[in-house]
């Protein structure tokens, strides 16, 4: 069963999704979408990690979440996470996270190193982006949003500044994979993945030379497969400790 839940995150109504099992000794994960992604487009992928307890997060502004007129920063996108996991009562989980959710997961796993098990990031590096105003653009020509939403893609730009969460890195504990497009639309290149390597202390880094950055296609089922195969890892490794 999935369930829809709202907490407040400093003010701001923050929705997400939970898939919730009896303590069968899986380890739970905890999913932030991409820049402009949402709670429900990850319900698929929840049903197929049954029976692990989910939680997927519709960031604000995103989704069912609200839309304030300003505070998009990245602490405050941070400060989301936080809120989301302190209102689900889970205590330890894997935290994944795609294309630029995955500043925000790294910054939240070296804030809570004890809390965070293992952590998958998809596809981005390890750096939060000085947003071009060309991104707000694009983003509303096409569509992805709705007329009443675009103060927040605005927003999103307006708030955003470079941020190196190289040290960030060294301040996780925990086992982490990270899963890399081949194709040329990769967001992760060699030089931001050896950075990976060379800060953490515990890091797989797999490829798939057929994907760009949507790294599902063209193969569904090795990108479940691959999380479903960690988090196996992570169950063992914890039971066994």
């Amino acid at each position: 069963m999935i369930t829809d839940h709202f907490t407040n995150s400093n003010g701001v109504s923050i929705h997400y999704v939970k898939s919730y099992h009896n303590n069968n000794g899986l380890t739970p994960v905890v999913y932030v979408p991409g820049a402009l992604g949402f709670a429900e487009q990850f319900k698929n992928e929840m049903k197929m990690l049954s029976p692990r307890t989910v939680i997927s997060i519709s960031l604000r502004g995103r989704g069912k979440s609200a839309a304030p007129p300003s505070n998009y920063s990245f602490q405050d996108h941070v400060n989301d996470i936080k809120t989301v996991v302190s209102d689900s009562t889970i205590n330890s989980f894997c935290l994944l996270a795609y294309s630029m959710g995955v500043p925000f997961a790294i910054k939240y796993a070296s804030m809570y190193p004890n809390r965070v098990k293992g952590l998958i990031l998809c596809d981005y590096q390890a750096k939060f982006p000085r947003i071009p105003e060309s991104w707000v653009e694009s983003v509303l020509k096409k569509g992805y949003v709705s007329v009443d939403r675009a103060h927040v893609v605005k927003c999103i730009q307006k708030d955003s500044q470079e941020i190196s969460l190289k040290e960030d890195l060294k301040n996780i504990r925990c086992p982490v994979l990270i899963i890399k497009g081949g194709q040329e639309d990769s967001l992760l290149n060699q030089e931001a993945t050896n950075l990976y390597i060379r800060n953490l202390r515990s890091v797989e880094v797999i490829e798939f030379p057929n994907s760009g950055h949507e790294l599902w296609e063209p193969d569904y089922t090795k990108f479940i497969e691959t999380i479903k195969q960690f988090l196996c890892m992570l169950d063992v490794t914890y039971k066994n400790s």
